[in-house]
């Protein structure tokens, strides 16, 4: 009786230690602050984009936007320490599109293309 005991004990206590040590080594998924948002501006209008953060409460201070980007400039937005994701909205005459990120520990780039009459097009591609 005593040894089965100990030997739940052990099994317990080895199944802690090994949840412990996956909890411990999971990747965060946290932004690191050199990380970034980037459009390059192709497209026929003037171009405004703004920044809701997701992460820990007091996050959304950091929102912001970016206004009347013109055709063939780009900028970037980057990610605040602690942020989880973001939603990027682009904004133009007539219309918008929002991006829903999730991965703030990576870089994510974006070109704008189009005209107000065939329609702006918000195109991911790799940075």
């Amino acid at each position: 009786m005593r040894n089965t005991k100990r030997s739940r004990t052990c099994a317990v206590a080895a199944l802690g230690a090994a949840l412990t040590g996956v909890v411990l080594t999971a990747p965060s998924a946290a932004a690191a602050t050199d990380n970034y948002i980037q459009f390059d501006h192709k497209a026929g209008s003037l171009i405004d984009t703004c920044y809701q953060w997701q992460g820990p409460d007091g996050i959304e201070k950091k929102n912001y936007c970016q206004h009347d980007r013109p055709i063939g400039t780009s900028w970037k937005a980057y990610f605040p320490a602690g942020a989880t994701g973001v939603t990027a909205t682009v904004y133009w005459t007539g219309g918008s599109q929002p991006l829903y990120i999730n991965e703030p520990d990576k870089n994510h780039c974006y070109r704008l293309e189009g005209t107000l009459v065939s329609g702006i097009h918000v195109l991911r591609e790799n940075c």
